[in-house]
Protein backbone atom coordinates (compact mmCIF):
# COMPACT_ATOMS: atom_id res chain seq x y z
CA UNK A 1 0.00 0.00 0.00
CA UNK A 2 1.74 3.43 -1.05
CA UNK A 3 1.83 5.77 2.01
CA UNK A 4 1.01 9.43 2.01
CA UNK A 5 2.87 12.26 1.50
CA UNK A 6 2.41 15.85 2.96
CA UNK A 7 5.14 18.96 2.61
CA UNK A 8 4.75 21.42 5.21
CA UNK A 9 5.00 24.69 3.41
CA UNK A 10 6.20 28.43 4.26
CA UNK A 11 8.16 31.71 3.89
CA UNK A 12 10.98 32.62 6.73
CA UNK A 13 9.77 32.32 10.18
CA UNK A 14 6.68 30.34 9.65
CA UNK A 15 7.14 27.87 11.68
CA UNK A 16 8.00 25.11 9.75
CA UNK A 17 10.66 23.26 11.92
CA UNK A 18 9.00 24.16 14.67
CA UNK A 19 6.00 22.29 13.37
CA UNK A 20 8.36 19.37 11.74
CA UNK A 21 9.54 18.49 15.42
CA UNK A 22 5.86 18.65 17.05
CA UNK A 23 4.98 15.56 14.68
CA UNK A 24 7.93 13.88 15.29
CA UNK A 25 6.79 13.42 18.70
CA UNK A 26 3.74 12.74 17.80
CA UNK A 27 3.77 10.69 14.65
CA UNK A 28 6.88 8.37 15.53
CA UNK A 29 6.26 5.96 12.65
CA UNK A 30 5.91 8.67 9.94
CA UNK A 31 9.45 9.73 7.95
CA UNK A 32 10.32 12.90 8.57
CA UNK A 33 12.57 14.69 5.88
CA UNK A 34 13.24 18.93 4.70
CA UNK A 35 14.59 20.17 1.31
CA UNK A 36 16.68 21.10 0.12
CA UNK A 37 18.39 18.01 1.71
CA UNK A 38 16.93 14.75 3.35
CA UNK A 39 19.90 12.72 1.85
CA UNK A 40 23.37 12.58 2.67
CA UNK A 41 24.18 13.97 -0.83
CA UNK A 42 21.18 16.71 -0.72
CA UNK A 43 22.51 18.03 2.24
CA UNK A 44 25.50 18.58 0.65
CA UNK A 45 23.80 20.68 -2.20
CA UNK A 46 21.97 21.84 0.89
CA UNK A 47 25.15 23.23 2.51
CA UNK A 48 26.57 24.84 -1.05
CA UNK A 49 22.77 26.76 -1.56
CA UNK A 50 22.60 28.69 1.73
CA UNK A 51 26.63 29.52 1.93
CA UNK A 52 27.56 32.88 1.80
CA UNK A 53 29.22 32.22 -1.66
CA UNK A 54 25.82 30.77 -3.31
CA UNK A 55 24.38 34.65 -2.12
CA UNK A 56 25.01 35.95 -5.56
CA UNK A 57 24.45 32.63 -7.18
CA UNK A 58 21.67 33.28 -10.37
CA UNK A 59 18.48 32.13 -9.85
CA UNK A 60 18.89 29.23 -12.46
CA UNK A 61 22.17 28.13 -10.68
CA UNK A 62 20.04 27.40 -7.61
CA UNK A 63 16.89 26.12 -9.22
CA UNK A 64 19.37 23.14 -10.97
CA UNK A 65 21.06 22.53 -7.68
CA UNK A 66 17.51 22.51 -6.08
CA UNK A 67 16.48 19.82 -8.10
CA UNK A 68 19.27 18.17 -8.40
CA UNK A 69 19.28 17.36 -4.36
CA UNK A 70 15.06 16.88 -4.99
CA UNK A 71 15.74 14.34 -7.80
CA UNK A 72 18.16 12.43 -5.33
CA UNK A 73 15.74 13.05 -1.91
CA UNK A 74 13.41 10.95 -4.12
CA UNK A 75 15.18 8.78 -5.38
CA UNK A 76 17.30 7.55 -2.21
CA UNK A 77 14.45 8.07 0.99
CA UNK A 78 10.86 9.50 -0.01
CA UNK A 79 9.94 6.87 -2.82
CA UNK A 80 10.92 3.77 -0.81
CA UNK A 81 9.32 4.85 2.57
CA UNK A 82 5.97 5.72 0.24
CA UNK A 83 6.32 2.14 -1.38
CA UNK A 84 6.72 0.87 2.01
CA UNK A 85 3.71 2.23 3.20
CA UNK A 86 4.84 4.82 5.31
CA UNK A 87 3.72 8.78 6.04
CA UNK A 88 6.36 10.64 4.94
CA UNK A 89 6.31 14.31 5.98
CA UNK A 90 9.04 17.36 4.26
CA UNK A 91 9.67 20.42 5.30
CA UNK A 92 9.72 21.85 2.04
CA UNK A 93 9.56 20.43 -1.55
CA UNK A 94 8.94 21.49 -4.97
CA UNK A 95 6.91 24.52 -3.68
CA UNK A 96 9.71 25.81 -2.83
CA UNK A 97 11.74 26.12 -5.66
CA UNK A 98 8.55 27.89 -7.38
CA UNK A 99 8.48 30.62 -5.19
CA UNK A 100 11.85 31.12 -4.28
CA UNK A 101 13.91 30.88 -7.37
CA UNK A 102 10.76 31.67 -9.98
CA UNK A 103 9.11 34.43 -8.05
CA UNK A 104 11.56 35.57 -5.42
CA UNK A 105 14.78 35.53 -7.66
CA UNK A 106 12.44 36.96 -10.43
CA UNK A 107 13.04 34.01 -12.89
CA UNK A 108 9.34 33.60 -14.52
CA UNK A 109 11.46 31.87 -17.27
CA UNK A 110 11.78 28.76 -15.70
CA UNK A 111 8.35 28.15 -15.61
CA UNK A 112 8.26 25.66 -18.29
CA UNK A 113 11.29 24.21 -17.12
CA UNK A 114 9.87 23.63 -13.90
CA UNK A 115 6.84 21.89 -14.36
CA UNK A 116 8.96 19.04 -17.20
CA UNK A 117 11.23 18.28 -14.46
CA UNK A 118 8.18 18.12 -11.89
CA UNK A 119 7.38 14.99 -14.54
CA UNK A 120 10.21 13.45 -13.53
CA UNK A 121 8.75 12.69 -10.09
CA UNK A 122 6.51 10.26 -11.84
CA UNK A 123 3.85 9.54 -9.46
CA UNK A 124 5.70 10.50 -6.09
CA UNK A 125 4.21 13.77 -5.99
CA UNK A 126 2.67 15.07 -2.24
CA UNK A 127 -0.73 14.19 -1.07
CA UNK A 128 -1.49 17.52 0.29
CA UNK A 129 0.80 20.49 1.08
CA UNK A 130 0.14 22.78 4.23
CA UNK A 131 1.30 25.97 3.98
CA UNK A 132 2.26 27.81 7.00
CA UNK A 133 0.43 31.20 6.05
CA UNK A 134 2.87 33.99 8.11
CA UNK A 135 3.06 38.03 6.66
CA UNK A 136 6.25 38.52 5.19
CA UNK A 137 7.09 41.34 8.01
CA UNK A 138 6.53 38.97 10.96
CA UNK A 139 7.78 35.67 9.32
CA UNK A 140 11.20 37.78 8.71
CA UNK A 141 11.18 39.21 12.08
CA UNK A 142 10.85 36.20 14.19
CA UNK A 143 13.52 34.44 11.83
CA UNK A 144 15.90 37.33 13.02
CA UNK A 145 14.92 37.33 16.19
CA UNK A 146 15.42 33.16 16.73
CA UNK A 147 18.94 33.45 17.44
CA UNK A 148 20.38 31.25 15.11
CA UNK A 149 22.37 32.40 12.38
CA UNK A 150 20.23 33.31 9.45
CA UNK A 151 21.46 32.13 5.52
CA UNK A 152 21.15 34.61 2.62
CA UNK A 153 17.69 34.10 1.94
CA UNK A 154 16.36 35.30 5.25
CA UNK A 155 18.67 38.03 4.96
CA UNK A 156 17.39 39.64 1.69
CA UNK A 157 14.89 42.37 1.45
CA UNK A 158 10.95 42.34 2.44
CA UNK A 159 10.51 42.60 -1.05
CA UNK A 160 11.86 39.02 -1.80
CA UNK A 161 9.62 37.53 1.20
CA UNK A 162 6.78 39.31 -0.62
CA UNK A 163 7.66 37.89 -3.81
CA UNK A 164 8.43 34.49 -2.19
CA UNK A 165 4.24 34.45 0.00
CA UNK A 166 3.16 35.41 -3.68
CA UNK A 167 4.71 32.39 -5.30
CA UNK A 168 3.49 29.73 -2.98
CA UNK A 169 0.17 31.08 -3.01
CA UNK A 170 0.33 31.04 -7.02
CA UNK A 171 1.88 27.55 -6.71
CA UNK A 172 -0.86 26.10 -4.12
CA UNK A 173 -3.94 27.05 -7.04
CA UNK A 174 -2.35 23.93 -9.24
CA UNK A 175 -1.85 21.07 -5.62
CA UNK A 176 -4.24 19.82 -3.07
CA UNK A 177 -3.44 22.03 0.01
CA UNK A 178 -5.00 23.83 2.91
CA UNK A 179 -3.57 26.93 4.74
CA UNK A 180 -2.83 27.62 7.76
CA UNK A 181 -2.93 31.35 9.73
CA UNK A 182 1.08 30.77 11.26
CA UNK A 183 0.41 34.52 11.88
CA UNK A 184 -1.38 32.95 15.18
CA UNK A 185 0.04 31.53 18.47
CA UNK A 186 2.96 29.04 18.00
CA UNK A 187 1.17 26.60 20.50
CA UNK A 188 -2.16 26.48 18.51
CA UNK A 189 -0.37 26.17 15.00
CA UNK A 190 0.58 23.17 16.20
CA UNK A 191 -2.46 20.93 17.15
CA UNK A 192 -3.83 22.20 14.18
CA UNK A 193 -1.72 21.08 11.84
CA UNK A 194 -1.50 17.74 13.35
CA UNK A 195 -4.86 17.78 13.49
CA UNK A 196 -4.82 17.93 9.27
CA UNK A 197 -2.14 15.85 9.21
CA UNK A 198 -3.70 12.62 11.71
CA UNK A 199 -6.99 13.29 9.49
CA UNK A 200 -5.35 13.08 6.19
CA UNK A 201 -2.91 10.28 7.01
CA UNK A 202 -5.98 7.95 8.02
CA UNK A 203 -8.42 9.35 5.70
Amino acid sequence: MKGTFIVLEGGEGAGKTAVRKFLAEKLPDAVFTREPGGTPFAEKIRAVMISPEAAEASAETQFALAWAARFDHVRAKIRPALEGGKAVISERFDSATYAYQIHGQEAQHLKPLFFEYKKLLGECVPDLYILLDVLPAEGVRRAKASGKGIDHFEERDLAFHIRVRAGLIEFLKTVPHTIVDANQPLEQVLHEVLALVKQHISS
